[in-house]
């Protein structure tokens, strides 16, 4: 089994195992029955979401092996040490559990004293939080220093993990352009220049910030219904986990759905370049690119449609060789929606087959 396929049953297995958990618990009423139902003190309901959010990261830890040592271990061409993803991995989950502690610590209290409108205001803006500040996050994450500025906004950083491909950070308007500092050697030159010159495109286009605001639409609309179903009111640890449980679902809704709009951008925005460029470059750029972050070539189209909101380079230049839409309606907004997603707990934002077990991509999901 190639790399690209043993990630996607990974990813599919680990989605699964949480969608089943958060069944089976909604169903019993777990929240209510582990967690107090009426308001408490503050210390309490603090270790209440330390121990919930840990015991997450626990049930995770059997997928995070599985794609960050043994895949990479049998079938990639660059293996980490076990030693050194276990550093990388603490590190990691260990930010992200504080972090989803206590902005649920701050939540209770605005449920508490402000009601379901003022939690959906402070979600809406802990999302516009995490845009400004998601380079700083991966950083912090990957224990990575600054990289070196290139031209304009475009920054070559280094980094570990091979399928680290980068992306577009910051507040519209304010983004920085991260490429891997690696590429510069291992892209040929051209086509670097191409994916440079895709990413600016994605941002001149404005593909970018629509994508930035259907993920945080989609993400509002799931929390409200998650308060909603959990009974309109926050006033205890349960209620909390309760909403927690409901908006993962919801999130899982969006994994099936929000790909197809991904898919559309990154059709558009190849079209949008090509008429810019040669096609012929532009074809082979997709190739190598894809190629370097060892994706699965041999995907199905049915298999794509569920699973991956990136095409593959086959469909990517059948695509091209048509003639297509250059409206990028709103380019990279399934993972956009996966990283925004920490601002109610990010339940499926590192599970997902991208980057399941590998901690330097959780805050910067691979983008086309």
């Amino acid at each position: 089994m190639n790399p690209g396929k043993a990630r996607l049953w990974a990813g599919i297995s680990c989605v699964g195992t949480l969608v089943t958990v958060a069944v089976a618990m909604l169903f019993h009423d777990s929240a209510h029955a582990l967690f107090a139902e009426t308001p408490s003190g503050g210390p309490a309901d603090f270790i209440a979401f330390l121990t919930f959010f840990a015991s997450v990261a626990l049930l995770l830890l059997p997928f995070d092996l599985i794609g960050g040592i043994w895949i990479p271990v049998s079938s990639e061409k660059q293996t980490p040490m076990p030693g050194v993803w276990l550093r990388r991995w603490v590190r990691s989950v260990g930010i992200q559990v504080i972090f989803y502690s206590i902005t649920f610590f701050f939540y209770l209290q605005i449920g508490r004293g402000l009601g379901a409108s003022g939690l959906i205001v402070v979600f809406a803006m802990i999302q516009i939080a995490l845009i400004a500040g998601q380079e700083l996050i991966w950083r912090t994450m990957a224990a990575q220093t600054a990289g070196v500025a290139g031209h304009g906004a475009i920054q070559f950083v280094p980094h570990f993990d091979p399928r680290f491909a980068g992306g577009i950070t910051g507040i519209p308007g304010f983004e920085s352009i991260v490429i891997p500092a690696d590429w510069r050697t291992r892209l040929n030159p051209s086509n670097l220049d191409l994916l440079i010159e895709r990413r600016i495109a994605a941002r001149d286009s404005g593909g970018r910030s629509r994508g930035i605001l259907w993920a945080m639409l989609w993400n509002i609309i799931s929390f409200s219904v998650a308060i909603l179903l959990s009974g309109g009111t926050i006033v205890s640890v349960a209620d909390l986990v309760t909403t927690f449980l409901w908006f993962l679902l919801l999130s899982f809704v969006g994994l099936l759905l929000l790909p197809a709009l991904n898919r559309q951008s990154v059709f558009a925005l190849d079209h949008r370049v090509a008429a810019h460029v040669s096609k012929i470059e532009l074809q082979e750029a997709i190739r190598e690119i894809d190629e370097l972050t060892e994706q699965d070539p041999t995907r199905s189209a049915s298999a794509e449609s569920i699973f991956q909101p990136i095409p593959c380079p086959e469909r990517r230049l059948l695509s091209l060789a048509k003639e297509g839409p250059e409206d990028v309606i709103a380019w990279n907004v399934a993972r956009t929606a996966l990283y925004l997603s920490w601002a109610f707990g990010g339940p499926l934002a590192r599970a997902v087959h991208c980057n399941v077990g590998r901690p330097e991509l959780w805050a910067m999901l691979p983008s086309d």
